[in-house]
């Protein structure tokens, strides 16, 4: 897996919605087709393991004194096969394109993860998430004007509450 490309792949910039939304179907279908062709290469070292087994089985049968055999049975067979360097090899291969094929999963995983992060960055922004405010709030300031105006009130109305008393 190329890691790099992943990584340049999978990051959104909320600058750039409309880029990262037009390229989201042929950037999530390279990931998914990487997928598909490890499955692939799964499918094909599970085969060669088999043939493997297979071979050399076949190979101990007809000649057991080259892989040191006194007595040829089932187990004996199966236990000289496990040994084998063809055989390791084979497995590590399997085992290593196992590991490929879970990570273009979850690349796979991850490109839908983004699909979705651009949607909810699209909503935010049309929710104007993003503005800032047209003037900062000063909430100490707009406190104390609001203190002040509420005692300037409170002393005029008292005041025309002694003038209406005095007419």
């Amino acid at each position: 897996m190329d890691f790099e490309l992943f990584h340049k792949d999978q990051k959104l910039d909320p600058n750039h919605l409309d880029l990262a939304a037009a390229t989201q179907g042929e950037t999530f279908f390279h990931w998914a087709q990487q997928s598909i062709q490890a499955k692939r290469l799964v499918d094909r070292a599970k085969l060669n393991v088999e043939l493997q087994e297979n071979s050399l089985a076949l190979d101990i049968r007809k000649n057991p004194e080259k892989f040191n055999l006194a007595k040829v049975t089932e187990a004996a067979i199966s236990a000289s096969v496990k040994v084998h360097p063809d055989y390791q090899n084979a497995v590590a291969q399997l085992i290593a394109a196992r590991e490929e094929s879970a990570l273009l999963d979850v690349a796979v995983v991850a490109m839908e993860q983004r699909k979705r992060m651009i949607e909810v960055l699209i909503t935010l922004h049309g929710q104007q998430y993003f503005a800032g405010p047209s003037t900062p709030n000063n909430l100490g300031q707009a406190w104390s004007d609001y203190q002040e105006n509420r005692t300037d009130d409170l002393a005029a109305r008292q005041k025309s509450k002694l003038r209406k008393r005095k007419s």
